[in-house]
């Protein structure tokens, strides 16, 4: 609210200020002018009627003559020296004085004219004119500052329930964007943004009916596909007219059915703002240790090494998930490696990172990014073939999304791909978390 609060008012302000000024100048070149002009008109008449009555006076008498005249006018006359004001004034000004103009001292509010053949001159004043008129500049300024400070309140009184409003419907948007999608925002009636909020809640609405229909058609999919693969599987073991390798393609084949559906699902229950985990603490290497010796078991024909640290291993983590994770990053890393794989483990402050490496060919820096988007795969030129439907770094890529980390892929010193899944171990231990 401040940001917005200042702009406004300085808004206000430099128009209000902006106007006050233009009335200013015309009053400066209308009234006071005239004023001005008619105060030096005085001034002239003035001394010119003082020097007149003193030319006749013998200067010894002019003091009393002076004191004479000062009971009818409203400002003091004094005779001095003409030598008092040689130091003041400067050179163009003392000529202009000796010549019989009328001086004016702004800082004293006083007017000066030399008396003829004497060395004195006739001073008039303090003016309680121009010092009022030195006064109006000071209150002016005031008076602004008063006016600039007395506007901020009703900008704030304006502003106020409107920017409550806004807050509500910041926080509802974030709660919404969280994967709260039951969120709605109710404003009063009388609310400047009523036609936003009952916007939000249409918007919300369909989004809400949107995801669910999603859900709806992912499950039914699923399901619709895997009963005639069951019966499949099931005519398939009934059947004899099969040869062994039939048999064993039809299976793989049925396989690979299976395994999509199963990725199809996970990346729809990750697809989501807001992804239920399972977060528990654990054992990070010996966790890799008893998975590694699985995929080796799996896959004799690869070199797999092991890189982890020794100690301090501990982190939270969904382990469900992780060893999707892991299985995603070793089945890729096996589809394009040649015959050699490296996974690693290390620490780096509160943040664990998991990497899987191969000797491959690896993946252009061009499609680095890209192949985290669903159903995307490499050129075909580098594909071998042997499976996979282009989801599983997409999944790896959504999980990392849900453990508030992320996934980097690089050149691997092996001469293939390196993907790194880096994610803070020091995630709260809770049923659910918000997606980043």
């Amino acid at each position: 609210m401040k940001k917005l609060f200042i702009q406004f008012y300085l808004l206000l302000f430099v128009c209000f200020l902006v106007m006050a000024m233009l009335v200013g100048l015309v009053y400066k070149f209308t009234a006071e002018r005239a004023g001005r002009q008619s105060m030096d008109d005085l001034m002239k008449s003035s001394l010119y009627l003082m020097r007149s009555e003193l030319r006749e006076i013998p200067p010894r008498d002019w003091n009393k003559t002076i004191d004479n005249l000062e009971l009818n006018l409203s400002f003091k006359l004094h005779i001095e020296p003409m030598s008092k004001y040689q130091l003041q004034l400067d050179a163009v000004t003392l000529r202009r004085l000796r010549a019989g103009e009328i001086v004016a001292l702004d800082d004293e509010y006083t007017f000066l004219q030399h008396i003829p053949r004497s060395h004195y001159v006739l001073a008039v004043g303090p003016i309680p004119y121009l010092f009022f008129l030195h006064e109006m500049r000071i209150l002016d300024i005031v008076l602004l500052a008063f006016i600039g400070i007395s506007l901020a309140l009703p900008v704030f009184i304006w502003m106020r329930p409107h920017w409550k409003d806004m807050l509500r419907l910041e926080t509802a948007a974030q709660r919404f964007g969280q994967g709260h999608l039951n969120e709605r925002i109710h404003f009063d009636s009388a609310s400047s943004l009523l036609r936003l909020g009952v916007a939000f809640n249409q918007m919300a609405d369909n989004i809400n009916t949107l995801v669910a229909s999603k859900k709806q058609l992912i499950d039914g999919i699923a399901h619709e596909l895997r009963t005639p693969l069951v019966r499949l599987r099931y005519r398939l073991e009934m059947s004899d007219n099969l040869t062994e390798a039939e048999a064993a393609a039809l299976n793989r084949d049925i396989g690979q059915l299976e395994s999509l559906i199963e990725e199809l699902l996970t990346y729809a229950r990750l697809d989501r703002p807001k992804v239920d985990l399972n977060l528990q603490s654990l054992d990070l290497a010996e966790w890799l240790q008893e998975r590694l010796d699985d995929i080796r078991t799996l896959h004799p024909a690869f070199a797999i090494e092991l890189d982890m640290p020794q100690r301090h291993n501990t982190g939270v983590a969904d382990t469900r998930l992780m060893e999707r994770v892991l299985d995603n990053l070793v089945n890729n890393a096996l589809r394009y490696a040649s015959e050699r794989l490296r996974i690693s483990l290390w620490f780096d402050g509160t943040t664990a990172c998991l990497q899987v490496e191969d000797d491959g060919p690896g993946i252009p820096l061009d499609e680095r990014e890209r192949v985290f988007e669903p159903f995307v795969r490499l050129d075909p030129s580098r594909d071998r073939a042997t499976g996979g439907c282009g989801l599983g770094l997409a999944i790896v890529h959504s999980v990392a999304q849900a453990f508030n980390g992320y996934v980097l892929i690089d050149a691997s010193p092996l001469g293939g791909a390196s993907v790194r899944f880096c994610w803070p171990v020091d995630l709260p231990l809770s049923s659910s978390t918000g997606a980043a």
